[in-house]
């Protein structure tokens, strides 16, 4: 994406007037960013990311396209600089860079007992709460490419020879993105003491045909003795596998993809074994695969050193929407159901099938309904018309996958009597989303279903529906049908640690706190982004399949002071929690509730300020976490920001636990002890640190509440 020059500009004169001498850091601070690349460069961006367009495969460049921005609530009169790590919206307990870019979480690992992060930007910390960073790390490149996502290993065996006697190298392997024709090719830096990663001459050591290639996650595959690479094909919406004995010579494995979630470019996957239900015994693949703007998917299954297989019975949900709530109304498995009515040329068909631009992609089993036809006999008005037998509505929710469409001319319609009660239109994609329809009011009352495309005739794309659901829990609209990582607006290429020194009984992520849609327009002056809490995965089984579970890293509860704690109260109404105010937004809340009436919907309204909040809460009509950030403070910097996020979830004996996490200008949510996660952004003013509990339509029970405010982990810095 490029800027005019006028923007360039400014952000060099606004960098250079902030810049924050050496000699201002002590032992344990950031060391000055004196180099000529990394966070603090303008000519030269790293770690940049793609642009929320899926039309585009251009990456946005970070440090030209963030502007640092300035508090619109402050006077004209000239403002003290605040104390570093403190200042407007600053994490306090997350990482975040001393100032300019952090995106994608590279290069994570542990060696020596140290846990390495890096983002073309490089921080160290003993227990992955506590970050010191370090010099960017990066030297001896011509400045011709920018640094795109990738990893770094520890070469214990010297197989790339870049050792030196009993010394392994450190490697890092990297997309280049050629600032002239965007092509990217997959480099090499080498480093002997992990501070300073020097450019291999003979790079690139991995080309492709397409131009997009990129966000290499390597590891040592022992039962083969070969490196393993994991790389995306951004476009075709696909993950390649490649092998290596010495880093600088890799052959081509397999594939994998497209399937899942496919609207938006694939990008910074990784793959890693995990234990199902604990069982050493019984050991999955994960493969993870980021899709712009900002969600996260992955898949279940084996890898036996050349290729991943999906496992069906694992991906069941996935595949089948076996565990799916609600009770199918059509499904067209065995194609048009008996007594759907059709005008014109109508086919129940597959994927398979000679569709051309029609075909579907992310449907649920086999077949879909389609308007395409290979010779359509419209009726008089031009219409290919589908039409359900009647049923009496007796659900809160129809849901249902579409694609297609686009216009008034392809539409899906409820129909009550003569009325058009609801409508739903595709995209004009190929590529299926869910529609949710709430149904409440019309409870009882006797209706069908009607598609009618006149599209199907002319030069639109046809309709296709799949799996028609009456239910009581929605489906986002929206949102593709695939295993989501997390739930909220704000969560994204996510990669796991590596273990060098084999001392971790568990597999930890790290994931950037982000969304494309805003990424470069937060109201932030220190910089641009954060990384979201650590996290333990675990793999569960679940009715549909196998589920990652994702926990906080118990460290954080070091960080704990000034807690209450409320016994078992009913709620009813608003309950301001006067017995928690925290003195600023960095606290962390435990509470269970039970469920005493089916119609309730509750939880808590947080960083209140008037008529502001962002509230997270349940809603036991429709079995639905949510996280609500549709009236937050300082919210008009991005008109995509105001959100509303959800997501299905069981009670568990009838409870439901919130695990809340809230840091300055972030909200992480963990339901049910980390069954489903909801990831935000929040930018509240400093003073809106009012916390209510609510029960409404209905009261609950709250049966534990524990509080704590968290220390910054910046004191001593």
């Amino acid at each position: 994406m490029r800027l005019v020059a006028i923007i360039v500009f400014t952000m060099i004169l606004l960098i250079s007037c902030t810049a924050v001498p050496a000699s201002d850091a002590g032992p344990t601070s950031f060391a000055s960013q004196s180099t000529t690349k990394g966070t603090g460069d303008m000519e030269r961006p790293t770690n940049a990311q793609p642009a929320a367009d899926a039309a585009t495969e251009t990456r946005m460049n970070p440090t030209v396209a963030v502007p640092v921005a300035t508090d619109t609530r402050a006077t004209a009169a000239p403002q003290p600089t605040p104390p570093r790590y403190s200042e407007l919206y600053r994490p306090q307990y997350h990482f975040s860079a001393r100032n300019g870019w952090l995106g994608d979480p590279d290069g994570m690992i542990r060696y020596k007992d140290i846990y390495h992060v890096f983002w073309w930007g490089h921080a160290e910390s003993p227990d992955l709460v506590h970050w010191s960073q370090r010099p960017d790390p990066m030297v001896g490149d011509d400045g011709s490419f920018v640094y795109y996502s990738g990893s770094v290993v520890v070469d214990e065996h010297n197989t790339s020879g870049f050792g030196d006697g009993d010394k392994p190298p450190m490697v890092a392997i990297y997309t280049m993105h050629n600032k002239a024709s965007g092509h990217e090719t997959q480099g090499l830096s080498t480093s002997l003491d992990s501070t300073s990663f020097h450019f291999y001459d003979k790079n690139p050591v991995l080309e492709a045909e397409q131009d997009a290639f990129r966000d290499p996650q390597v590891f040592w595959y022992k039962p083969t003795g070969q490196w393993i690479m994991v790389i995306t094909v951004p476009e075709a919406r696909q993950v390649r596998f490649y092998a290596s004995h010495d880093l600088k010579h890799w052959d081509y494995l397999s594939e994998f993809g497209p399937l899942g979630a496919q609207s938006q470019v694939w990008e910074v996957p990784d793959l890693f074994p995990l234990p199902v239900d604990g069982d050493p015994a019984n050991i999955k693949w994960v493969l993870l695969c980021g899709m712009g703007p900002n969600r996260e998917q992955y898949f279940i299954g084996d890898f036996d050193g050349r290729s991943f297989t999906l496992d069906s019975a694992a991906n069941s949900y996935l595949l089948t929407g076996v565990s799916l709530p609600g009770m199918v109304f059509a499904d067209f498995e065995q194609g048009l159901p008996t007594g759907w009515q059709v005008i014109g040329t109508i086919s129940a068909i597959g994927v398979d099938s000679d569709l051309a631009r029609a075909r579907p992609a992310g449907h649920i089993g086999a077949e879909v309904l389609s308007t395409a036809g290979i010779n359509p006999r419209p009726d008089a008005d031009g219409a290919v018309k589908v039409s359900s037998p009647p049923f009496v509505i007796e659900h809160t929710a129809i849901n249902f996958l579409i694609a297609g469409g686009g216009d008034p001319a392809a539409q899906v319609n409820l129909i009550i009597g003569d009325d058009v009660v609801r409508t739903a239109y595709g995209n004009n994609t190929t590529y299926m989303h869910w529609i949710n329809w709430d149904v409440s009011e019309f409870k009882g009352a006797k209706a069908h279903l009607e598609l009618v495309d006149k599209t199907a005739v002319a030069d639109g794309r046809p309709l296709a529906v799949d799996q028609i659901i009456f239910s009581n829990v929605p489906m986002e609209s929206s949102r593709e049908h695939a295993n989501w990582l997390d739930f909220g607006p704000d969560y994204y290429a996510v990669r796991t640690y590596r273990d060098y020194d084999n001392a971790e009984n568990r597999t930890v992520t790290l994931g950037w706190m982000g969304n494309w849609e805003y990424a470069n327009a937060v109201p932030t002056s220190w910089g641009k982004g954060a990384l979201a809490l650590p996290r333990e995965l675990e793999l569960r089984s679940y009715p549909g399949g196998l589920r990652l579970m994702q926990r906080p890293i118990p460290a954080f509860e070091q960080l704990r002071q000034h807690g209450a704690e409320l016994g078992k109260f009913e709620l009813s109404g608003r309950h301001p929690l006067q017995e928690f105010v925290p003195a600023r937004n960095t606290y962390e809340i435990d509470v269970t509730f039970t469920l005493t009436d089916p119609d309730a919907t509750f939880g808590l309204r947080l960083a209140q300020g008037g008529e502001h909040d962002v509230t997270v809460g349940y809603d036991a009509r429709t079995s639905s976490v949510f996280l609500d950030r549709t009236h937050p403070e300082n919210a008009d910097f991005s008109g995509k920001f105001r959100k509303y996020a959800t997501a299905p979830l069981e009670p568990q004996d009838g409870t439901v636990q919130l695990h809340i996490f809230v840091d300055q200008s972030s909200v992480e949510v963990f339901a049910n002890d980390g069954e489903r996660t909801l990831t935000a952004l929040m930018f509240p003013d400093p003073g809106s640190t009012s916390i209510e509990l609510f029960s409404e339509n209905g009261s609950t029970v709250v049966n534990n509440l524990r509080a704590w405010e968290l220390r910054s982990i910046w004191d001593a810095q």
